[in-house]
């Protein structure tokens, strides 16, 4: 098998998006995906994957592995680079909840821009907290680097799972021409 490759990423990004797809999708649907890019293709960023992904198995199917897989990012994440992220200082950890989440959710998008995934930005509303994400654009016909909105709100219901000790927070996903706007309800679900 040819080694699928994220080079428009940072090598710590890209081990950490293979490494999630192939615990979703396993040494053989790894495979498969990778063969189903087109030469051109590669390396590739995981938008270029999540069309891959829609044209094999559907939509929902895809959004549904995407989801997983940022899930499983977000996990692999924290056993890495939690220190890094803050995310084990004693000022954090004492944080009130809803103060957590937005200092969480800004530490994880700064991270996120320093790996090249493109670039993100968190806003904080009345009620919501809005995670924007636009994929850098190199020249006039570069797609740019960009990451899947599935993938990134797997990682967002993981990190607020993990913020909130289990309780959910809503997270949708609001149309946006530029690249992924997700909003997550400051308020979580009883």
């Amino acid at each position: 098998m040819k080694p699928l490759l994220i080079s428009k990423y940072s090598p710590v990004l890209n081990e950490l998006v293979l490494e999630s797809l192939s615990e979703i999708l396993g040494a053989d649907g790894m495979e498969t995906l990778s063969a189903s890019l087109l030469v051109d293709q590669r390396p590739c960023d995981a938008q270029t994957l999540e069309r891959t992904l829609v044209d094999f198995y559907g939509q929902h199917s895809a959004a549904g592995i995407l989801i997983r897989a940022g899930r499983t990012a977000f996990t692999r994440l924290l056993l890495k680079f939690a220190a890094e992220l803050g995310y084990e200082d004693q000022h954090f950890r004492l944080l009130a909840p809803r103060r957590k989440m937005g200092v969480a959710l800004q530490s994880l998008a700064e991270w996120l821009n320093r790996q090249g995934g493109g670039e993100f930005e968190v806003r904080i509303e009345e009620d919501c907290w809005q995670w924007f994400h636009r994929p850098f654009f190199e020249e006039e016909n570069d797609t740019g680097a960009g990451m899947a909105c599935p993938f990134l709100l797997g990682m967002l219901q993981e990190l607020s799972y993990w913020v909130n000790s289990g309780r959910v927070h809503p997270i949708r996903e609001k149309p946006y021409p530029q690249g992924c706007l997700l909003e997550i309800e400051k308020k979580p679900l009883d």
